[in-house]
């Protein structure tokens, strides 16, 4: 039904909430790529788990128990991309999957390296939620200033830590990762070309598929 999920595949989520809302509209810009003028309210991360993908986002509003440490968690967490996207699409929203360009894909060596850094790093040493480091982030002059705070990997907001991973990949180049928010750090991946739109998951295409199953 969800197809394919590759290592560091990146989801943005669009959330109907007032949070939701106001973070997206907040980061709304004109001149934007088409498709991100309207920015995601929250972002996560695919990387693999004995052989199985799961989605990997730092945050303090999931109901659901982490699926590595077995219990609900306020920070860098573990599900199941279907049943995180699936919370997305019944309270009205949606997600977006952007994808490394062909020639940006991991190889075996870097894809396990992923799954090091956000399993027994990120999540192993229970990294908590930087709610100061996501309210930065979402400013428009004052996180280009030099009074921004440095970085602080000990607790990170959800685009903060997806930033660090594709820094520490090489799949960015080295910047203060509390200066993305989810909307920012998307346009530059893809003007740049890293990564492409996929696809999209709403009510629409999960109702299609489970009628075609």
């Amino acid at each position: 039904m969800y197809g394919e999920f590759h290592a560091l595949d990146l989801l943005a989520c669009y959330s109907p909430s007032w949070t939701g809302r106001v973070i997206s509209y907040g980061t709304a810009s004109l001149l934007a790529p088409r498709r991100l003028r309207i920015g995601p309210s929250h972002i996560a991360v695919i990387c693999q788990y004995h052989g199985s993908p799961v989605w990997v986002e730092s945050t303090t509003l999931s109901r659901h128990p982490c699926a590595i440490l077995g219990r609900p968690v306020k920070g860098v967490q573990a599900h199941l991309p279907e049943l995180r996207i699936q919370d997305y699409v019944n309270e009205g929203g949606h997600v977006d999957l952007y994808r490394l360009s062909p020639i940006d894909r991991l190889v075996d060596e870097e894809s396990d390296l992923l799954s090091r850094i956000l399993v027994q790093h990120f999540i192993g040493k229970e990294i908590t939620y930087d709610m100061g480091g996501a309210l930065l982030s979402g400013t428009r002059l004052f996180k280009r200033t030099r009074l921004l705070p440095h970085a602080d990997l000990n607790e990170l907001f959800c685009s903060e830590l997806v930033a660090a991973v594709l820094m520490r990949l090489n799949r960015m180049n080295r910047d203060n990762p509390t200066r993305y928010n989810p909307a920012d750090l998307l346009r530059q991946l893809v003007r740049e070309g890293t990564f492409q739109f996929e696809r999209e998951f709403n009510s629409t295409v999960t109702s299609a598929e489970k009628g075609n199953r």
